[in-house]
């Protein structure tokens, strides 16, 4: 069967399942899928049961998106099989999809240069939009699909910042005589948090996304304020001084990281309120806060901010400084107002020393192989509201160590 046959069959399954419109994407000849099955009328029946349920949440990361740099929508589509079809025996119920790692986009877009996880660099043509072949894909395995950004890293190697083109709005920013929307650090390139024009971009980006796409929400993770900025947001600390504000420079960071949440929020449920905006800080709310300004524990307490929280609770029992029980459990004491608290599991540790877990924990992965799933049972009995396994590669049925592990999951689901 040829690709595009086969992409003509998935468009004819979404459409039977819940109805679907198609359009080209402006010049570039793209079908870009529009999945109405996440959107149903709240009254829907499986839309119900869909909510009622736990959820079960992985993420498709950057790295396994394309690795093989296939440019043939038929080996994709394969190639996208053999990672998304695991997933079912688990009953994964929503996927994130990593479309802008890096300020790029693994889609068509007007705003963002092509993603070098995808072709072979960095703003070359995309030979077919990424993105509508794994939501097609995902939504015809009975997957809702979010799109998955990082707002504010654009490369992690400052020295690539020619391989941006000049004549994109990010290129353009890079090129401003004061250079005031971007930060330069030692970790790498960033749009400056604290400028509304750097901001404007991200907000746009993420508009784009939700009036070419029907996906089930946005998401974001863990990279925040830079923790290396310095004094490159100097200026913009001192005219707000200069107007009178009284927070310190780490809590007004803070508010920046804040304001942007907000907006976000506010954008998702503008184009749709019932979208869901969720968000992946890290596992230790202290850190969090302390060193990327972002204020997990209020996110997860006041309304506005998000829908689901993910902390990335990637930690042994046996770990000498975060055991996974106790770090579970002051998650759950902090969850409150109605925002949906899922857990973040390090599917990835399985088989692996976990440098970091202290001695008592750094063989813990390579001895048990039922870590995950003794976590899902705990956070269950915690209340949780579902759980999200990093990544899609891992969960894998045919690997030896991590098809016990999956393998266990499976049998407490």
């Amino acid at each position: 069967m040829t690709a595009l046959k086969r992409l003509l069959l998935l468009m004819l399954c979404l459409c039977l399942l819940g109805g679907c419109t198609l359009r080209p994407e402006d010049d570039n000849g793209f079908l870009i899928f529009r999945d109405t099955t996440a959107l149903r009328a709240d009254a829907s029946e499986e839309n119900k049961e869909t909510d009622s349920r736990e959820i079960r949440c992985c993420w498709l990361s950057f790295a396994e998106l394309n690795p093989n740099r296939l440019l043939n929508e038929e080996d994709y589509l394969n190639y996208l099989n053999g990672v998304l079809q695991p997933l079912t025996r688990l009953g994964v119920t929503d996927l994130f999809v990593h479309v802008r790692p890096f300020a790029d986009a693994i889609y068509p877009s007007d705003l963002f240069e092509s993603s070098a996880s995808v072709v072979k660099r960095r703003g070359d043509r995309l030979p077919f939009d990424f993105f509508g072949l794994a939501l097609a894909r995902a939504s015809a395995l009975r997957m809702r699909v979010h799109a998955w950004i990082n707002p504010y890293r654009i490369l992690s190697d400052a020295r690539k910042r020619e391989e941006i083109g000049r004549d994109t709005p990010l290129g353009k920013l890079l090129s401003d005589a004061d250079g005031a929307a971007v930060m330069t650090t030692e970790s790498g390139l960033w749009l400056q948090p604290a400028s509304p024009t750097a901001q404007k971009l991200i907000l746009d980006g993420v508009r784009e996304l939700l009036q070419r796409y029907h996906v089930a929400g946005i998401h974001v993770d863990d990279y925040f304020y830079p923790t290396d900025a310095g004094e490159q947001d100097a200026a913009f600390y001192r005219d707000y001084a200069a107007a009178g504000g009284t927070l310190s420079l780490h809590a007004w960071r803070c508010e920046q990281v804040n304001a942007l949440l907000r907006s976000l929020y506010r954008t998702v449920h503008a184009a749709d309120d019932r979208l869901i905006f969720s968000v992946s800080p890290g596992g230790n709310p202290d850190a969090d806060e302390a060193a990327c300004c972002a204020d997990a524990a209020r996110w997860c307490k006041e309304p506005g901010f998000c829908d689901w929280i993910i902390p990335q609770l990637y930690y042994g029992f046996d770990n000498g400084t975060m055991p996974f029980a106790k770090t579970a459990k002051r998650w759950a004491s902090l969850c409150s107002g109605g925002v949906r608290l899922i857990a973040g599991l390090a599917l990835y540790k399985v088989g692996k020393e976990d440098a970091y877990a202290g001695e008592a924990g750094k063989r813990e992965w390579i001895q048990d192989s039922g870590v995950i799933a003794r976590q899902v049972r705990l956070i269950r009995r915690l209340g949780y509201d579902g759980f999200s396994l990093f990544s899609a590669r891992f969960v894998n049925f045919q690997e030896k160590v991590s098809a016990k592990a999956c393998q266990k999951l499976e049998r407490v689901l």
